[in-house]
């Protein structure tokens, strides 16, 4: 796996996007961050933008929980050496204790999101459920504060009908379909936000709540349930790019170094008790994207349509993010410099070789 920290080009031209004036250095000096899922494609980026804010200065000691740190640090050995990180081996459902100095900010991204992990409910729904208490207790233990990373799943089916539609705003009502088992994953995201308001309540816990939509960069995997990924694959190793839908579904994209910028800046000063989308609200079709990823991949290279158009099951999955622009929070990778970097990252790892 290629090099995942400041030092490597790609990575570090992608960081250089968050602005300077989002003020991170200052607002994380010398606080302890506890940080779940901290080797999957949130925690990869996570993990490079603490390196880079440390490298200015920014002193901020981090424990990181994982079930294969091990894994990761044979495949990233620059992390090895970091004397302000500190891994902890294990899932998150027995996390109850935590070695060295207590924490003050805890980032809870665990959560496996793969189609393996959905063709399982129980044990998807009891990780989520689960890990999220222990988290909570843990953090009423050390007084520490909280961000949640949850799904724009939890609205469940969106209203929206074309490109040019409004995103989904945090007050909107809609849920996912209770009675469903493929629920499981939104469901439990919305019970955990349900712990996190009984913790507010009973300890005065301030927890900042997310709901994350779709998102794209290196590091997101090719041969996933992702269809930006598959697309960035394709471009580069297939003979076409062949949708076997209609490719009517509408969604946006957020690069993953906005999204720590996002995720950090949101937990170092987000409002406790309020939720915040996270995601990028320039909409486009999924046909529009697979069109898009071949112009700036591999211009000439043919695009089939296979499924044919229905509006009345038309997919929607974008988010309004004016909370979040509310406190200096943008898109700041347009989709173009993304597929880019993808393509990049995809021919280090071999793709198109």
């Amino acid at each position: 796996m290629p090099d995942f920290s400041p030092h490597s080009p790609i990575i570090q031209r992608a960081l250089q996007g968050i602005p300077v004036t989002l003020g991170l250095p200052d607002e994380l000096a010398g606080q302890h961050v506890l940080l779940t899922g901290g080797t999957g494609f949130f925690g990869q980026w996570l993990l490079a933008l603490l390196y880079q804010l440390n490298l200015q200065g920014a002193g901020v000691e981090v424990s990181v929980l994982s079930r294969t740190p091990a894994r990761f640090l044979d495949s990233q050995p620059r992390y090895r050496d970091c004397s302000w990180l500190h891994w902890l081996s294990g899932d998150v459902r027995d996390l109850r204790a935590l070695p060295g100095r207590p924490v003050t900010l805890i980032l809870h991204a665990a959560a496996d999101t793969s189609a393996a992990a959905h063709g399982r409910p129980l044990e998807l729904f009891d990780t989520i459920v689960m890990g999220a208490r222990r988290v909570l207790e843990l953090a009423v233990q050390h007084g520490a504060r909280v961000l949640l990373t949850g799904s724009g799943a939890q609205y469940g089916a969106l209203p929206g009908a074309s490109d040019e539609d409004a995103g989904v705003v945090e007050t909107f009502a809609g849920a996912c379909l209770s009675t469903s088992a493929n629920s499981a994953y939104g469901e439990a995201k919305r019970a955990q936000e349900t712990l996190a308001a009984i913790y507010a309540q009973q300890h005065g816990l301030p927890v900042v709540m997310t709901r994350c939509f779709a998102f794209s960069g290196p590091g997101l995997p090719l041969d996933a349930h992702f269809a930006i990924g598959n697309f960035v694959r394709d471009a580069l190793c297939a003979d076409e790019i062949v949708l076997h839908s209609s490719g009517q579904a509408v969604r946006s994209y957020l690069h993953g170094a906005d999204l720590a910028g996002w995720l950090l800046a949101l937990l170092a000063r987000g409002q406790p008790g309020e939720v915040y989308n996270i995601g990028s609200d320039e909409a486009i079709s999924v046909a529009a994207l697979a069109q898009r990823v071949m112009e700036r991949i591999s211009p000439g290279k043919p695009l089939r349509i296979l499924g044919q158009p229905d509006d009345s099951s038309r997919s929607f999955y974008v988010p309004d993010i004016s909370r979040a622009r509310q406190l200096g929070l943008d898109v700041w990778t347009a989709l173009d410099q993304s597929i880019e970097s993808m393509a990049a990252w995809a021919r280090l790892q071999g793709y198109g070789n």
